[in-house]
Formats: structure tokens, sequence, C-alpha cells
């Protein structure tokens, strides 16, 4: 099985609706991942999928944008500056766990 199993392609067209609706650039790294690898699934563990990006409207983190959902329900966003972070389903907590989202792939595969 996969590591990444694809759900459907990443098109120019749907990053460009992405960035109109987060209102923002998407960072380099996620542009080029989402573009060559598309929406999908890591080990059936964390899902990217179109429907999980979502401005972050409200708080210290506004301007950063949400782009990933774990098999838990927990959320994994940017913050305006590209940093990664890890929000909880279960309470209104975040967590800063990476400086980009190329570190943020790399300790997914070092943590594996």
């Amino acid at each position: 099985m996969p590591v990444f199993r694809v759900h459907s392609p990443a098109s120019d067209a749907d990053v460009q609706d992405i960035e109109q609706l987060i209102q923002r650039s998407l960072p380099d790294d996620l542009r080029f991942w989402l573009t060559a690898a598309g929406f999908g699934d890591i080990d059936d563990t964390l899902s990217f999928r179109k429907a999980w990006f979502a401005p972050i409207k409200d708080g210290k983190l506004q301007g950063g944008f949400l782009f990933a959902q774990d098999e838990l329900g927990n959320f994994y966003g940017c913050t305006p500056d590209a940093m990664v972070v890890f929000f909880a389903r279960s309470e209104p907590a975040n967590a800063v766990i990476a400086p980009s989202f190329a570190v943020f792939l790399e300790e997914l595969e070092r943590l594996d």
C-alpha cells in the first residue's frame, strides 16, 4: 500500500481557488507539494483535501489558514509567516510543530 494515496489531482486552478479562499498565496513548498502530489491521504491518518483549506479569521493566527485534518479530527494549518500549526479538536489549543511545510513533511517521514 502506498504511503500517499491520491484522492484527486490538484490543478493550478485548484491552487488559485484555494489562494482566493484564504486570501493569500500558499507557501512555495506547500504549493509545489499540492501540484506534484495532489489531494489525498498519508497512511490513512492525515488527509489533504481542498475542503480542509480555510482561512483563519480570528485570534493571533489571523491571516493563516488550515490545510489538513487527521483521523481524530484535529486540523493542521499555517501561520501568517508559514509555520505549521497543530489545532486540537477537543480544546481551543494550538501549537507550532514545524517552521515550514517542507520540514513538517520531513518530520512525518522521519517519525514514520
